[in-house]
């Protein structure tokens, strides 16, 4: 849950840092964070399939690709509930 919501903030960040340079994104040493800060930077749902974690993957895939269904595949209740949240 924690990497989630961490990923959910530091996507929304991102912009508003002036780190939405996708350049930056390969400085992040865990593979998961890296390929969603590229999805998100880049607008690039097939980022998202790189994901390993199933939860984290099908919260990048509902908030790049804009797919709601995908956040009732989180099992994690909180991070579904973020999920659905922003949309």
């Amino acid at each position: 849950m924690k990497r989630i919501t961490l990923l959910v903030l530091l996507t929304a960040l991102l912009p508003s840092a002036g780190w939405a340079d996708s350049s930056k994104c390969y400085s992040i040493k865990d593979s998961d964070m890296k390929n969603d800060c590229l999805a998100s930077t880049n607008n690039d749902k097939s980022k998202c399939y790189s994901i390993r974690d199933a939860d984290t993957k099908n919260s990048c895939l509902a908030r790049v690709g804009k797919e709601k269904s995908k956040c009732y595949s989180i099992k994690d209740k909180d991070d579904k509930q973020s999920c659905l949240a922003d949309f």
